[in-house]
């Protein structure tokens, strides 16, 4: 069977305000202690309401602007989490 995973192009060029739905997959999310530090190091981060943050059970998605995806892997980078990919969820405009 095949996994596919329809995603979206991040154009690193985006400078403007539209806010999209990033996902960052993040390893060991699985593990209580790992959702718990990272429930914790994006609360605190002020650049991010809380309304646009969900947390899934591989990663979490974050409604932010292209141009904040360098600090949210600085910050996560940090704080010793694993990020194993990050990209924009394929969403087709109808």
């Amino acid at each position: 069977m095949n996994k596919t995973l329809l995603i979206n192009r991040i154009n690193p060029q985006d400078f403007t305000k539209q806010k999209k739905h990033i996902f960052f997959l993040i390893g060991d999310i699985d593990k209580p202690t790992t959702e718990i530090r990272l429930v914790d190091v994006l609360s605190k981060y002020s650049l991010i309401d809380k309304t646009d943050i969900l947390y899934k059970y591989n990663g979490v998605d974050l409604f932010i602007t292209v141009q904040l995806i360098p600090e949210i892997i600085k910050l996560l980078s940090q704080e010793n989490f694993m990020i194993y990919s990050v990209f924009e969820t394929y969403n087709p405009e109808l």
